[in-house]
């Protein structure tokens, strides 16, 4: 897959902790021009991982470059997890498979967001499957009822 250009929308779907979550990527861009990003969701921003090196890692691994390379050095994405002056990030690459880096907080760089996917809304077929299966078991009882008026083929239960 080739390098993201600005404006460019791709996703792609992750499962980290047993959570899916839609990987997006910012930038190029700073740090200093994204501040509210730049932390947990409690607080705003759209990175899990911030303050936590460790989940930063497994989301670049679960990552790795499927949004392409879009940095220097045919990096991925960077998930960033520390700051202000420095930022820390995690990163996979096409050729080493990835590391960590700090970078100055007004270095321009494709910045990693997900938010989570929630679980899909069933859509019209289970309803019309669960009509069809209603009015098969009508039908079923109609003939039960109906075969214990005769009596030749009525059985106790």
């Amino acid at each position: 897959m080739g390098a993201l250009t600005a404006g460019q929308a791709q996703a792609f779907v992750v499962n980290v902790g047993g959570v899916n979550y839609d990987v997006t990527a910012f930038g190029p861009d700073s740090y200093n021009n994204n501040i509210s990003k730049f932390a947990l969701p409690a607080n705003g921003g759209v990175m899990p991982w911030w303050n936590d090196q460790t989940l930063a890692n497994d989301f670049a691994v679960a990552l790795g470059t499927s949004l392409g390379t879009p940095n220097s050095n045919s990096n991925g994405p960077y998930f960033a997890y520390a700051s202000p002056n420095i930022v820390s990030s995690q990163y996979r690459d096409a050729n080493s498979g990835g590391g960590r880096n700090d970078l100055r907080s007004n270095t321009t760089i494709t910045w990693a967001q997900v938010v989570p996917v929630s679980a899909p809304v069933p859509g019209p077929i289970p309803a019309f499957g669960a009509a069809a299966a209603f009015g098969f078991s009508r039908k079923l009882r109609n003939r039960i009822n109906a075969s214990k008026g005769d009596s030749s083929r009525a059985t106790t239960l």
